[in-house]
């Protein structure tokens, strides 16, 4: 599923979050080895804009994290390293913006990895595209905008059951004009979709001990 993918690569890159350090931080001091890909045109996280380019790689994994620490070390602020389960992190404010590394070995002869841009100064409110109802709280809003298509993926919580929250999404749904056009139960979770003209909205309910958890995506167009 889409919603899925974006939000497992994003979440890694919320990770690298951080306050601002106006150096501008840029891809220049990536190494020529490294063939960096754009994820989306646009890209804000919670706001604040980002930019991520990802890459698969079979260089060496301790190699590749020395180099690129040895260069960004030539720029003003520290450099933070730090681990995250299977992830090592790459940590530094340049000025105005922040810039993360991170980097897994994926297989025995591949690696793969993001690096993220973020500018917090540039912060704005995000606005949600899906009224929700009041008894769920968004922790999560995240725009895009990927060949030339724009969507939001948006986690949120609940402290009610999962099926009373898929209830209370339906209906504020069915009041902003939403029809639904798939809704599936399980005991593992809940998967709900519906439609508005041209936009596109589904979602993943998943029970928690205290509530439970929604996983949304909203193409926009």
């Amino acid at each position: 599923m889409f919603l899925t993918t974006m939000t497992a690569r994003l979440v890694l890159v919320l990770m690298a979050l951080a306050l601002p350090g106006i150096v501008r931080a840029g891809w220049q001091d990536m190494p020529d080895t490294v063939q960096l890909q754009a994820m989306g045109d646009t890209l804000q996280v919670n706001g604040t804009p980002m930019q991520v380019r990802a890459f698969a790689s079979r260089l060496a994994l301790d190699a590749l994290l020395q180099d690129v620490e040895t260069r960004w070390r030539r720029s003003p602020g520290e450099v933070k390293r730090s681990v995250n389960s299977a992830w090592t992190v790459l940590n530094q404010t340049v000025g105005a913006q922040h810039r993360s590394f991170q980097v897994r070995q994926a297989s025995a002869s591949t690696i793969e990895g993001f690096v993220a841009l973020t500018s917090p100064s540039a912060t704005r409110e995000p606005k949600l595209a899906v009224r929700l109802p009041p008894d769920m709280t968004p922790v999560s809003i995240i725009d895009s905008v990927d060949q030339g298509r724009a969507s939001q993926q948006v986690i949120a919580v609940s402290k009610r059951s999962m099926t009373a929250t898929a209830a209370s999404l339906e209906a504020s749904l069915k009041a902003s004009g939403w029809e639904r056009h798939r809704f599936k139960a399980e005991p593992t979770g809940i998967v709900f979709a519906a439609n508005k003209g041209k936009q596109q909205f589904d979602a993943t309910l998943t029970a928690q001990p205290n509530g439970s958890i929604v996983m949304m995506n909203t193409l926009l167009n």
